[in-house]
């Protein structure tokens, strides 16, 4: 009888135990599974907010390069008017020495596009400083301002053309 009752005590205490163990298992799966599902909405979430961060860093720098140009652009014509300017302001700068051309040529106008037949007028002699004169830059690395007579040429050094003509630029 006696082992009957311990029986019957530890029935009851392991037949509970076995119940409750099923739904805590199903229960620790079924959090597991909110858990993935939780992971892959952050996921994509996350990747929403990376895609949509991305546009509006394009949309910034393209909003960034259209501000640039056109600072570029108003910089251009304000340089274009300065040059002119301190002409008048500083005429002595605009004095310089006789031109003296490279042996065998002579001064022709010249316009814009027209080749220069000799790559002796690129020479560091006939070279232009652009800031000392307030010119705009030029563009380009092969690209260099050469004095030419009393005018000043922007030319491209790899063919030659003549890009700019600043006539009667010294006195």
């Amino acid at each position: 009888m006696r082992n009957a009752v311990i029986l019957a005590v530890a029935a009851g205490l392991v037949l509970p135990t076995a119940a409750y163990a099923k739904p805590a298992n199903e229960t620790r799966q079924q959090a597991r599974i909110e858990a993935r599902v939780d992971a892959r909405q952050d996921r994509r979430d996350d990747r929403r907010e990376a895609r949509q961060d991305r546009r509006e860093d394009r949309r910034d720098y393209r909003q960034d390069r259209r501000e640039d140009r056109r600072d570029y652009r108003q910089a251009q014509r304000q340089n274009y008017r300065d040059w002119r300017a301190y002409r008048q302001a500083d005429r002595n700068a605009f004095r310089r020495g006789a031109y003296v051309a490279p042996r065998g040529l002579r001064y022709r106008p010249v316009r814009v596009g027209a080749r220069l037949n000799s790559n002796l007028f690129w020479g560091s002699r006939y070279w232009i400083n652009a800031r000392d004169y307030y010119l705009p830059q030029p563009r380009y690395g092969y690209q260099r301002y050469i004095r030419y007579g009393n005018d000043v040429l922007l030319i491209d050094t790899r063919n030659g053309r003549v890009i700019a003509v600043y006539d009667r630029f010294f006195w």
